[in-house]
């Protein structure tokens, strides 16, 4: 199996190469052609039994100079190329190729266990989300009949000599397919009029994991409303959940080997290198396709009593969210100059902990958050929604894990803070929850829904929810000195 490549152990590979007479540009190629001539040479039984000598591989390099260019070492030399370049991961020197987090590894981790699981047919879509792990795939499914489907012919051409066992298909070319999968991994990148629901690809007792985009998913555009009427029809679909990668928001959509009588609906989470999937509500088939309805928040809201009490009772509206009174407050060049950096742990329920703060020094050519006066700094910490205004005349810059809002008029965000804390917003907030930590993004914290107050309403709540924030941050600084000073009396020292 092709080891799990490190930063350290491609410097090494790439000096290799560099000693073999590869520069660092050129080792894809070598890569392409060392895996293309071994699938090709050992076709032959002759070869698979006697193997092949130096000089006929040398040979056989030469005949592909046309598409990869010519090796100028000597043949003694290339063997040593040829060698290196089967044992490294090909997708670690791919040009291009963009580093994913953790979380899409778990993602793709899932996805390997669907499929080994899975009969001989496997299908991997929108590749290019998830490039560096195409040699994983490849290496762990040996004994399935594995396809890609990539958005370039550029990329189905390089990867088609990488990957000479597998098909490599264009997504056009996936419109006119007829072979049948037993499991689909498709990860969609938001446009409706080229996604493909893939539900006719799948086999009779096919499996499918189904990722898109949640706002492309939730729009009503021709295409996407058509890829439902599919979905509602076979009625294979049995979970659809809410998923954050790299702070967007998706569904995930998985498709079982038979008709379902019932449709889970959850959150997902990533921990311990994993995807764990929460279950918070579960509806009958039928009532799901009856109602053909795809807001994720309807179902989610509805699995709490508490909350469907309020929405059926009209006290609130969904139509009037966080999002029509508060904006996202997005990445700017931040001037030069130095900053105090937030943490997710120097925002708390009552203060911003100073010893939390980290400086930042901006050379006017960074990109980055910038909380004013007025703002509300939002942070995920511990498995805790904290939530906080910034007070006047102070100027923060957003650390890693930490979101701003800003007022769009007459709405403050010491209102929005007594809201969410409180029990109603409370309850919102945690259907967000997957077991303790909380599946947190944005745009879904933005469709919360919020009362409708005219301007007495909000100023007394803002009034009394900076009081208490005070009243309640002195009493945790009083709380801290008692502490620290009660050790000192503990241990015999004078208060004084």
């Amino acid at each position: 199996m092709i080891p799990v490549m490190t930063m350290e152990d491609i410097h090494d590979a790439t000096e290799t190469f560099a000693r073999y007479g590869v520069p660092a540009d050129r080792i894809f190629y070598e890569i392409m052609r060392a895996r293309y001539l071994d699938y090709v040479l050992f076709l032959n039984p002759a070869n698979q039994q006697y193997g092949i000598s130096i000089e006929d591989l040398y040979e056989n390099m030469k005949k592909t100079a046309d598409r990869l260019g010519m090796y100028e070492g000597d043949a003694d030399t290339y063997v040593r190329v040829y060698t290196l370049a089967l044992r490294v991961d090909p997708m670690a020197f791919a040009p291009g190729i963009h580093q994913t987090g953790k979380e899409m590894e778990s993602l793709v981790e899932e996805a390997l266990k669907r499929a080994e699981k899975s009969g001989k047919t496997v299908l991997f879509s929108g590749v290019e989300s998830y490039m560096v792990y195409a040699a994983r795939i490849a290496d762990r499914l040996p004994d399935k009949r594995l396809a890609f489907v990539v958005e370039s012919p550029s990329w189905k051409k390089k990867l088609q000599l990488v990957f000479p066992r597998c098909r490599l298909l264009t997504s056009d070319e996936l419109k006119e397919d007829t072979i049948s999968y037993d499991y689909i991994f498709h990860f969609g990148h938001g446009d409706s009029s080229e996604e493909l629901s893939l539900l006719s690809r799948l086999s009779d007792e096919g499996t499918m994991d189904w990722i898109l985009p949640y706002p492309a998913f939730s729009i009503s555009d021709v295409s996407m409303e058509n890829i439902k009427k599919e979905i509602l029809s076979e009625k294979k679909m049995e979970a659809y959940y809410d998923l954050s990668l790299g702070g967007l928001e998706y569904a995930f959509l998985r498709f079982g080997e038979k008709k379902k009588q019932s449709i889970s609906f959850g959150n997902v989470i990533f921990a311990e290198k994993a995807c764990r999937f929460f279950e918070m509500l579960r509806l009958p088939f039928d009532s799901f396709a009856q109602a053909d309805e795809w807001n994720y928040d309807v179902y989610i809201y509805n699995a709490f009593p508490a909350l469907q009490a309020i929405l059926a009772g009209n006290i609130l509206q969904m139509d009037h969210a966080v999002e029509q009174e508060f904006k996202i407050i997005t990445k700017e060049t931040i001037p030069e100059g130095q900053y105090s950096l937030l943490t997710t742990a120097s925002i708390t329920d009552s203060e911003i902990r100073k010893d939390e703060v980290k400086a930042f020094l901006s050379d006017g050519k960074k990109e980055g958050i910038l909380l004013q006066e007025g703002d509300l700094a939002i942070s995920v910490h511990k498995g805790q929604i904290h939530l906080l205004p910034v007070e006047e005349g102070n100027v923060y810059m957003a650390g890693d894990q930490v979101f701003g809002l800003r007022s769009k008029g007459k709405y403050s965000a010491w209102y929005l803070k007594l809201y969410l804390d409180g029990p109603v917003g409370h309850l919102f907030l945690n259907t967000m929850k997957a077991g303790e930590e909380y599946a947190f993004t944005l745009s879904r914290f933005l469709r919360i829904p919020l009362p409708v107050s005219d301007e007495h309403t909000i100023a007394e709540s803002s009034r009394m929810a900076r009081e208490a924030v005070s009243n309640l941050a002195d009493a945790e600084e009083n709380w801290r000195k008692a502490k620290r000073n009660a050790v000192g009396l503990m241990m015999g020292h004078s208060l004084t």
